[in-house]
């Protein structure tokens, strides 16, 4: 992970969704490397507190373990940051759930339910009940956590692809509708970023290299640098914004074998 730069984050309180592993917990560490108080919350409770047992730094790190598809369980988050914090001033929204990978005529109506729930639904739950924080202290910073897939889909993902459509649309309607009670609103937007979990699904350090004009695939740490710059007074005239951190995959002609490599469209996807 790169060293942290000033961003005068350090006592700010984060809460990141989907932080157990991958992006999520590159985020929740450099939020924590940069003095952050954050709370981390997942799906997998083994993986997440695991996660937290491994994080060091200045800050601190929480974790409450919530199925984000459920409107209980995530309506417990924000509270928990307010009660053991007193404020919150980041969220992150990263959970996602892919579904399993099957042409969409072959779908069904809950998986697109489930995916919807938690990468839509409760990005926007969450999303106002911390906002009502920050209304009330005059800032915050909203970073969704999008994906160049809204606009180069992948063929049998059709429910998560519109899901991250969702999510573009949204951060825009946040930005436009909070901007007055001093809360920026912003995305990042992924390409095919070098996680565990992605490199097993592409058969491991043999798979080949995606169409970026960098030549390589990202980084989750690079991600995290891009989420804590936007949560960061760094960017304080910046909201609305959606951030390709992509190697320029979204603007390369390149031939792109990453479908060809990703497999038989039959494996589910879980990364909250």
């Amino acid at each position: 992970m790169p060293d942290p730069i000033s961003l005068q984050l350090s006592l700010r309180v984060a809460l990141v969704t989907g932080a157990a592993g991958g992006i999520g917990l590159s985020i929740a560490r450099r939020l924590v490397a940069e003095g952050c108080r954050v709370l981390l919350t997942d799906v997998d409770s083994d993986r997440l507190y695991a996660a937290v047992a491994s994080l060091a730094g200045p800050g601190e790190a929480v974790a409450v373990a919530a199925n984000l598809a459920s409107a209980t369980e995530r309506a417990a988050l924000v509270p928990f940051a307010l009660e053991r914090w007193g404020c919150i001033d980041i969220l992150v929204n990263n959970a996602a759930y892919h579904g399993a990978r099957r042409p969409f005529l072959e779908g069904d109506d809950a998986e697109l339910d489930q995916t919807l729930a938690v990468n839509v639904v409760a990005a926007a739950a969450v999303s106002r009940a911390a906002a009502r924080d920050m209304q009330r202290r005059g800032s915050g910073a909203i970073v969704n956590i999008g994906s160049i897939q809204a606009d180069l889909p992948v063929p049998s993902y059709a429910g998560y692809v519109a899901s991250k459509g969702a999510v573009a649309a949204l951060t825009r309607a946040l930005a436009v509708e909070l901007s007055p009670l001093g809360i920026r609103v912003n995305a990042v937007l992924p390409g095919v970023i070098a996680t565990a979990s992605l490199r097993s699904a592409l058969g491991g350090d043999s798979a080949p290299r995606p169409a970026t004009l960098l030549g390589r695939e990202g980084h989750a740490d690079e991600v995290a640098t891009a989420v804590a710059f936007l949560a960061s007074a760094q960017a304080s005239f910046i909201t609305g914004a959606e951030l390709p951190v992509d190697g320029g995959r979204s603007i390369s002609r390149r031939t792109d074998p990453f479908e060809a490599a990703f497999g038989a469209p039959t494996h589910p996807g879980n990364t909250q």
